[in-house]
């Protein structure tokens, strides 16, 4: 699944799956630009001409119910458990809840959430001084095989039993909603349970909870986590009334996911006007809690973040930016005056091209902008809310007082994209009001700020010139412009905007061949292997990751295929798992197979329990470094990569002399920046093994295979 070279396999599945609709745009999109909610300040178009006063009142004065949360993905051996190593971090942002949840324990893959991990994750969530949300699965279990509810009170009996942990939180499967569409374990875009509608959830989340609390009945259960399906009055797009309707009961804690946006989509513009269509998506949820006789229990976000894809091109407001930062100031806020149980970010670190986590990927864990909006919450925001009564326009301001009683403590977010004067007044206070010394806020920047009743003020900002420098907030002085935006710079955390939007498709000249036989003539140079003749001709390249060793290969001796060599040795939990070997076309130009299907191959020998995946690239997923002539992807091979399929077993069973394996383009998913295969440019087709610790031995396997007469049909 690798371009030439490559330095890791990319993420496949996510917490959310792949198709997720953004059908939430359209729910009641309510034009509230300018609203203002109880403890929120207005989001409106324009910018302020001079000084312009933030008025807040601390007359009227509410206890803050709300928190914030995280979410545990990327824990999986086969993603490089990332998240080993962040507990640190992730304690200084303090958050409540850590969610062990979404696609990839629902359906137990790429390894299996097993006892083992719950261990990891206890101590883990006891590192960072949070309550875990243990989903259990609903797609498959750790074995491979459909779970039951003997599954899920297992899992209670080894948490709360056996090992004494008296986890309280558990939630039932994941975004349910989306089965009837994707999910299958072996392909995730397919159906994972074929007509799969509100009934059958209730009737699974009936059966599970029973016997989960017949082990323990001090548990509560959070649910349903709807991926997006919760549109009041609107059809099929309404889970959540008929799931309230027929199993409210069961749930403690009513939950729900949000993404605004796809990645394409994660402006600036948009996201600074999505805190309005947030409330009003959320009182319409809580008009269907009401309306069902559920309007007392808690509602909460399990998983949000501002986008839920994998970015290719760097908008202003995508993961990984500033400007998302900005989002996640918002929609703590927004949260937190609706009165929400908890927000949990998805997720904690992941890759670079992902960025949905709000720390980097290892060794370095770098934190990205929104962790510093985690930060300052953490730091600078108290247990009771205050009213915001005026702030200019495209600044959102959260007010509180500290648990003293002291101190208002203010969040603010600067959506303009220049400079913003801002002068503070606390009134309502015993003494007369507080004001403050003018601060020179940076475009598109965050903030926090503490007006003690003495009338003392200390500010703290993040914008463009910290995630440049890798700096978490500094110190903002009045009357003091720092930084600027947007800045070009690469910086050291996070992404900077505009990277990948490369104009244009791919530039390299297109070569229709004079035939579809791919492995003719084949010949050894060394290790480098070669096939057909110029200027046609394939080359050889080999690849692993980090820790693992290169396969090898040899030329059958016929010349029509190859024989390849590989395997892994037991791995450790934060060990990587692929390896591969590929046959890039040997020229300046890329192949036009658009005239083909796929590609096809003869399989012969024993995979010896590894995985195994065949993958191919073209023109827009290579990278420029590793190619200038053919690559039209401004990144490197950790962000350019192209899709693979994987190879089942039950394929290379169906003839298990010598079966003929078809791969169809179409079938090829996953890569990046394109997520699927265009033939037109092609430029090189590879194999692929991979291993996880669910293996026997630990990982370990050793595959020797021959594929022949590759060609295309």
């Amino acid at each position: 699944m690798n371009n030439i070279p490559t330095s890791r396999a990319p993420l496949i599945g996510s917490g959310f799956t792949f198709l997720t609709l953004l059908a939430l745009a359209a729910c009641s999109d309510g034009g509230l630009a300018s609203e203002k909610s109880k403890d929120s300040g207005t989001v409106a178009d324009g910018a302020s001409a001079g000084p312009a006063n933030v008025v807040i009142s601390a007359a009227a004065r509410t206890p803050r119910t709300t928190t914030w949360s995280v979410n545990y993905w990327q824990w999986a051996p086969t993603y490089g458990n990332d998240v080993a190593g962040t507990e640190s971090l992730v304690a200084a942002v303090v958050p409540s809840f850590i969610r062990v949840g979404g696609y990839n324990n629902d359906a137990n893959t790429p390894d299996a959430f097993d006892d083992a991990q719950m261990d990891t994750l206890v101590a883990y969530a006891t590192a960072i001084g949070a309550q875990p949300i243990i989903q259990v699965p609903l797609l498959q279990d750790t074995s491979g095989q459909p779970p039951t509810a003997d599954t899920a009170a297992a899992m209670v009996r080894y948490a709360n039993v056996t090992k004494g942990y008296a986890i309280k939180y558990f939630s039932i499967g994941n975004e349910p909603d989306l089965y009837a569409s994707q999910g299958l374990p072996s392909d995730s875009s397919q159906p994972a349970i074929a007509n799969f509608g509100p009934s059958d959830y209730c009737t699974a989340a009936r059966a599970y909870v029973t016997a989960m609390k017949a082990v323990d009945p001090t548990i509560l259960i959070v649910g349903p986590d709807l991926a997006w399906k919760y549109q009041a009055g609107n059809g099929a797009n309404d889970w959540l009334t008929p799931i309230l309707q027929t199993c409210g009961d069961l749930f403690d804690v009513v939950s729900i996911h949000r993404y605004p946006f796809e990645a394409a989509q994660s402006s600036l513009a948009a996201a600074a006007t999505d805190a309005a269509k947030y409330r009003t998506i959320i009182g319409s949820v809580q008009n269907i809690l009401q309306a069902t006789g559920y309007g007392q229990k808690p509602l909460t976000l399990t998983e949000m973040n501002v986008a839920y894809d994998a970015t290719s091109c760097v908008l202003d407001a995508s993961p990984g930016t500033v400007g998302s930062a900005l989002w996640v100031v918002d929609s703590l806020g927004t949260s937190i005056g609706l009165g929400l149980w908890t927000s949990a970010i998805w997720d904690i670190s992941d890759t670079q091209n992902w960025s949905l986590g709000f720390i980097g990927e290892p060794p370095a864990h770098q934190p990205r902008p929104e962790y510093y909006a985690y930060l300052l919450y953490a730091q600078h925001f108290g247990p009771t809310l205050l009213d915001v009564t005026s702030s200019p326009a495209r600044v959102s301001v959260y007010a509180s007082r500290n648990a003293d009683n002291n101190v208002t403590e203010i969040i603010v977010a600067n959506w303009n994209t220049t400079t913003q004067p801002l002068s503070f007044e606390v009134t309502g206070l015993s003494s007369s009001a507080v004001t403050s010394p003018t601060f020179e806020m940076p475009a598109v920047s965050i903030a926090a700020i503490e007006f003690a009743d003495t009338g003392a003020t200390s500010a703290w900002v993040y914008g463009e010139a910290e995630r440049v420098t890798g700096q978490g907030p500094q110190v903002m002085t009045p009357g003091i412009v720092q930084g600027a935006y947007p800045d070009a710079g690469a910086g050291s955390a996070g992404r900077t905007v505009g990277f990948g939007c490369q104009s244009g498709g791919p530039t390299c000249t297109q070569t229709v061949l004079p035939g579809p036989a791919i492995t003719t003539n084949g010949s050894a140079n060394g290790a480098n292997l070669s096939f057909g003749a110029a200027p046609n001709a394939w080359g050889s390249y080999a690849y692993a990751a980090s820790g693992q060793t290169n396969p090898t290969a040899t030329v059958m001796a016929d010349g029509n295929g190859l024989t390849i060599s590989g395997g892994f040795g037991p791995l450790t939990s934060s060990g990587s798992n692929w390896e591969g070997f590929g046959l890039y076309y040997s020229s300046s130009s890329c192949i036009n197979a658009s005239s083909y299907t796929g590609v096809k191959f003869d399989f012969s020998g024993d995979l010896g329990g590894c995985g195994f995946q065949f993958g191919a690239s073209f023109s827009r997923d290579l990278a420029k470094a590793d190619d200038p002539t053919r690559g039209a992807c401004a990144g490197t091979d950790a962000s350019c990569y192209g899709p693979a399929a994987d190879i089942t077993a039950a394929a290379l069973a169906a003839t298990p002399s010598a079966p003929t394996i078809h791969v169809p383009f179409a079938s090829l998913i996953g890569g990046m920046p394109i997520s699927t295969f265009d033939p037109s440019f092609m430029v090189s087709l590879q194999w692929q093994l991979s291993t996880t610790l669910a293996n026997p031995d630990g990982g370990t396997c050793s595959a020797k295979f021959t594929v022949a007469n590759v060609s295309f049909y």
